[in-house]
């Protein structure tokens, strides 16, 4: 595989578009995608300066669940700050024929499951590596809790990559 085609493949794939990349989507995200690797390297030696600072300051606890929750609040803001941009311009609507706008809306729907599944299986990894680091002692109580938000997680991040794929198809007549 070509490297322009990977490109494209990953660019399709990360923002859900499912027709081809014209020139102004390729141009646009190409500018947004540079100013939050800008606005990422910028902003996170400075979290990690202060993570530092409150190392010295109180203890490494403070500082480790700092820097992790302060980097993924960042990573979380530029980029869904970057993908509200990107659907005010534009960039991410597809268009499709009548024909296939039941097809592109099938995978719309498959995406939001695909994306959900995934979102539960890293919140519930997450949880566990949170509670084995306190030695928290397991309970069913303590199972359900880790189960149920997962779900709800995975729910509420598939839900929401469903309807943004819904949302980007529009029908013309061609």
């Amino acid at each position: 595989m070509t490297k322009g085609k990977l490109r494209n493949s990953l660019l399709k794939f990360s923002y859900g578009i499912s027709g081809p990349i014209d020139e102004y989507q390729e141009k646009q995200l190409d500018h947004l995608g540079n100013s939050a690797y800008l606005i990422l390297t910028l902003v996170t030696p400075v979290l990690l300066c202060i993570a530092v600072l409150l190392a010295l300051v109180t203890t490494y606890r403070i500082a480790f669940w700092f820097a992790i929750i302060s980097l993924f609040a960042l990573f979380i803001i530029v980029t869904w700050y970057f993908y509200i941009i990107a659907i005010r311009q534009k960039v991410l609507v597809n268009e499709v024929d009548s024909g296939g706008l039941k097809e592109k809306r099938k995978i719309a729907i498959r995406r939001g499951i695909i994306t959900g599944i995934v979102f539960s299986l890293i919140e519930c990894i997450g949880l566990i590596i949170i509670y084995q680091n306190y030695s928290v002692k397991w309970s069913y109580a303590l199972i359900v809790n880790v189960i149920i938000v997962s779900i709800l997680v995975g729910l509420f991040a598939g839900v929401l990559a469903g309807v943004i794929a819904w949302k980007n198809l529009k029908k013309f007549n061609g």
